[in-house]
């Protein structure tokens, strides 16, 4: 489910995924399905990348082969993947972001249970975009 309308979807990420935006270093998160779709992108500068024009997601996906975490680091940057129930969350961040923090802020999310509702991790994510 790939999200056209993102001034709604700005609203949901600000609810959900603010504490991880906040770390110092952190450039962007990006969402996608077990399948390779982009889901959702929020990027702190949107005009430096355009994951949705990229066609070898899905391939990149599937090479993960199920893995919990995963950190890529890079000369300046660096990608930590996390798997959950739902799809997998991407975090980009300079490589002087707290690696430990955003780990941490990942590990929140995915586990929590929003106000007693049941919907835990990136499931309630999905849940609020089809409302």
């Amino acid at each position: 489910m790939m999200i056209t309308g993102f001034t709604a979807a700005t609203v949901i990420m600000e609810g959900i995924f603010k504490d991880i935006i906040g770390i110092q270093g952190v450039k962007g998160i990006m969402v996608f399905t077990h399948e390779g779709e982009l889901a959702f992108k929020y990027f702190v500068d949107p005009w430096q990348f355009e994951p949705e024009t990229k066609d070898w997601w899905g391939l990149f996906i599937y090479t993960l082969d199920g893995i919990r975490e995963a950190e890529m680091v890079f000369e300046y940057d660096r990608l930590y993947i996390r798997r959950a129930k739902e799809g997998y969350l991407f975090v980009l961040a300079s490589n002087s972001a707290p690696t430990p923090m955003i780990r941490l802020n990942c590990e929140i999310l995915l586990s929590a249970d929003r106000e007693g509702t049941g919907q835990k991790g990136l499931n309630r994510f999905f849940r609020e975009l089809k409302r």
